[in-house]
């Protein structure tokens, strides 16, 4: 909420209080300020006249004026480059020296000619383009024939020497959205009388319009119809205002309506007379069908949604957006003000759900003073009489289903309040500071009072809530300086936390290097690496852009962007990983992502090893090792697809327990070519970390190691192509126990070997704890090796 001090001081006297301090004294309080701007900064401004203007000697679209400036500056020469300057306009000059939001103003020579200053324009002077017209836009101010020469208050004729709180309001202080509340806020603070508006009183005639709501999300309902009105540009101080609020000026019956919301926090909304179908406005919560908006589009209308209805048909969605059909132009004569209470749940879920925000739904959403539809008709009413020359006025037809006009009454102690803050306020002191702050306060006994809150204070329903306004009026500081005693409790990350810190620890050791992508991507990246994805993507109902439309499928696709963006920067050797959530609609999980390109690099750049599948292999072997998984729980299959993404026959599936927990592989041509990725070979792998981290290991228990020499023996095997290696190893190492370890360090095909089959040469070691092995023992083992594995996997010794 910005909050224009220029405004607030037209209901309370704070000349004396520099902005900066009031906003220390607002954030104290509870009201946050977050940032104290002005309008403009520029400097060394004065009022001037054109006096002569001719064109530059050597310039096509230069001109070369003669500016009167008063007595205190003379007449100046100025080169100006806008198209609009003539001679007799009164202009806003910047003097030599001027600061302006640009730079500095000196005085210098333009193509040879010396130009004195310079001519501005409002965007010159930092004043917002949508505040502005082309034409202010592509040339320079032009004031009015009220404008005073040599005048150098410019800042403050043209209505710019404003400072702008900028308020964090949080949500149980929605009564702050309106000027005039924010005005008794500094009163309350600093005790000083607010001069609230008082509108003028106008004789109105009975009206023959209808007001009626059949729903109990619309409980009071006010219209009033005013005859005869001029629909017009706004005076000078009303737009102003409006921008220095951040609010366009539109007419005057528009910009009516948003100064009365902005002063008094309740949205109203104007509507045509003529253009009703009936002079009724009939409020429904079960009208099914659509109508067109002001902002020129359709939207649907279902029940639960508040219709304000004219002859059945929609003159505006309540309190979020009205009608086309029923709009004010420059030609409307006759209109309709409404002032309303509405459902602030029903607002939210229609204005959720049709995605149409709005300044008046936002205040319905946070909640509104329920009780000033009087006052603030009074408000427009007076508005509308003075800017739009009528006094054709009909009373104020109201709906009203409420049984009661005003909040309730809280009953507190002061033995309550003084427990709960911890402070020994005396009660004259709590009764003081609560009348202070805008509240009836009657004494009931010597503890007990009795509390009227103000209407506009939604915020206050009972006691707990008394007791903080005593304290944030009074201070924090009037808390006793008492230590609480406190049991001593050990914190940190829960457990699944440590682990992921753990494997991102790790795998930085092991040289890979951690990016953080967007959990947003567009469309295009929702196809890729899909292995693992259950569920479909969540959309964005109002997306930034399209390229951050969508929440992703899978860490691959955008850690592949990452990747092509290096290699095309020549950064070939790439070792990255990710570790970030994905959440679809039928799963939230948590997923590491790898990445390597190129060579891994040792001795610095002295010797380097292309990266292959067995890195990734390597590296999820040794998360698992780190997490205490053994390899007997995880195993890695042949990942058979379809999809042109990863090599076939160069990856794999991860499996846990017989549930898949990830994949790894070599990238497929075709997607090397779709992502840009160079000619080296990339390699991916993509594990959910839930399903990895959900192992329960127990402690590590140590074992000592044997006393006894180990036999190693090595054998050639003849196995079909596609036989895997883990299938031999599996196989060995289940015939016997004193069986410790399978190698494998060659493999074979080509000229000996029958087509279809391979030569597999490897190593296994034999062991006991107890005694030394025998030959005999060993011959034995090993025969019953090589039947296992020709029973089992149709393999022979290779003779």
């Amino acid at each position: 909420m910005k909050v224009s001090l220029n405004w607030i001081k037209k209901y309370i006297d704070i000349d004396d209080i520099a902005p900066s301090e009031l906003a220390d004294r607002l954030t104290f309080a509870g009201v946050e300020v977050e940032a104290v701007e002005k309008l403009s900064t520029a400097t060394k401004l004065v009022i001037g006249k054109v006096v002569e203007c001719v064109p530059h000697p050597d310039s096509d679209h230069l001109s070369l004026t003669k500016v009167n400036t008063g007595e205190k500056h003379g007449v100046l020469q100025i080169v100006c480059g806008a198209p609009n300057v003539k001679a007799g306009q009164k202009v806003i000059v910047a003097l030599d020296g001027a600061m302006l939001p640009g730079g500095k103003i000196s005085k210098g020579l333009i193509r040879g000619v010396e130009s004195q200053g310079m001519i501005c324009s409002m965007l010159e002077l930092g004043v917002d383009a949508k505040f502005l017209t082309a034409d202010q836009i592509a040339g320079i101010e032009v004031l009015d024939d009220d404008a005073v020469v040599g005048n150098e208050n410019v800042l403050e004729y043209l209505g710019l020497d404003d400072t702008i709180l900028d308020l964090k309001l949080l949500a149980n202080r929605s009564d702050l959205h309106s000027v005039l509340n924010v005005a008794r806020e500094i009163s309350t603070l600093y005790q000083r009388e607010v001069r609230l508006p008082r509108p003028n009183q106008y004789q109105a005639v009975k009206s023959s319009f209808t007001v009626l709501s059949k729903t109990p999300l619309c409980p009071q309902f006010s219209g009033r119809v005013i005859h005869n009105i001029k629909v017009e540009t706004s005076p000078s101080w009303l737009k102003k205002t409006l921008q220095s609020m951040g609010v366009r000026s539109i007419n005057n019956i528009v910009d009516i309506g948003n100064y009365v919301m902005l002063l008094s926090g309740q949205p109203l909304h104007m509507y045509d007379l003529d253009k009703l179908p009936k002079p009724e406005l009939i409020i429904k919560d079960d009208y099914v069908g659509s109508f067109t908006a002001l902002d020129g589009k359709e939207y649907d209308v279902r029940k639960g949604d508040i219709a304000i209805t004219s002859a059945n048909q929609v003159m505006c969605l309540g309190g979020i957006m009205g009608s086309l059909a029923s709009a004010v132009t420059e030609k409307t004569k006759n209109i309709v003000i409404e002032v309303a209470n509405f459902a602030f749940d029903a607002i939210r879920r229609t204005s959720s759900r049709l995605a149409l925000a709005s300044d008046s739904s936002s205040r319905f959403v946070k909640g509104i003073n329920p009780y000033q539809y009087d006052e603030v008709m009074g408000l427009a009413t007076d508005l509308i009489v003075s800017l739009c020359k009528t006094k054709q006025i009909e009373q104020t037809v109201t709906y009203d289903a409420r049984q009661v006009d005003q909040p309730p009454l809280i009953r507190t102690s002061v033995s309550y309040i003084n427990n709960r803050l911890g402070t020994r306020f005396l009660q004259s002191e709590i009764v003081e500071t609560l009348k202070r702050d805008w509240m009836n306060v009657e004494v009931l006994n010597r503890d007990d009072i009795q509390v009227g809150v103000p209407a506009w204070r939604i915020d206050i329903g009972g006691e707990a809530d008394i007791s903080e306004e005593v304290i944030r009026i009074l201070g924090l500081d009037k808390i006793a300086n008492t230590l609480p005693s406190l049991q001593v409790t050990v914190g940190g990350y829960p457990k699944d936390k440590k682990q992921i810190n753990l494997i991102r620890r790790h795998l930085t050791a092991r040289g890979l290097d951690e990016i953080l992508t967007y959990s947003l991507v567009k469309a295009e990246e929702l196809d890729g690496f899909r292995i693992l994805t259950k569920g479909e993507s969540h959309r964005l109902i109002n997306p930034l852009t399209d390229e951050h439309e969508y929440m992703r499928l899978s860490l691959i696709p955008s850690m592949l962007k990452v990747a092509s963006h290096n290699i095309a920067r020549g950064s070939k050797n790439l070792a990255l990983y990710e570790v970030s959530d994905i959440d679809t609609t039928a799963e939230a999980t948590t997923r590491l992502g790898l990445v390597l390109a190129g060579s891994d690099l040792y001795h610095h750049q002295l010797s380097e090893v292309p990266y292959s599948f067995f890195h990734l292999k390597g590296l999820i072997e040794s998360i698992a090792s780190l997490l205490g998984i053994k390899e007997a729980r995880y195993s890695f299959e042949k990942l058979e697809t379809s999809e042109q993404e990863l090599h076939p026959g160069r990856s794999a599936l991860l499996k846990i327990n017989g549930q898949v927990a990830g994949y790894l592989g070599e990238i497929h041509p075709a997607a090397i070519s779709k992502y840009e990725l160079g000619k080296n070979k990339v390699f991916v792998a993509e594990i959910d970390l839930p399903v990895l981290l959900s192992l329960e290991n127990g402690q590590t228990a140590f074992k000592a190691f044997s006393r006894f020499p180990a036999v190693q023996r090595d054998l050639s095997l003849v196995a079909a192509v596609s036989v895997a290696a883990q299938q031999i190893s599996k196989t060995i190492l289940s015939v016997d126990r004193i069986i410790k370890k399978v190698d494998i360090f060659d493999i074979y095909s080509g000229d000996g070997i029958e087509q279809g089959h391979k030569s597999i040469a490897l190593t296994i070691t034999y062991e006991r704890e107890d005694r030394t092995l025998k030959d005999e023992e060993v011959n034995a083992v090993e025969k019953a090796v090589l039947e296992a594995l020709n029973k089992k996997l149709g393999i022979n010794l290779r003779t």
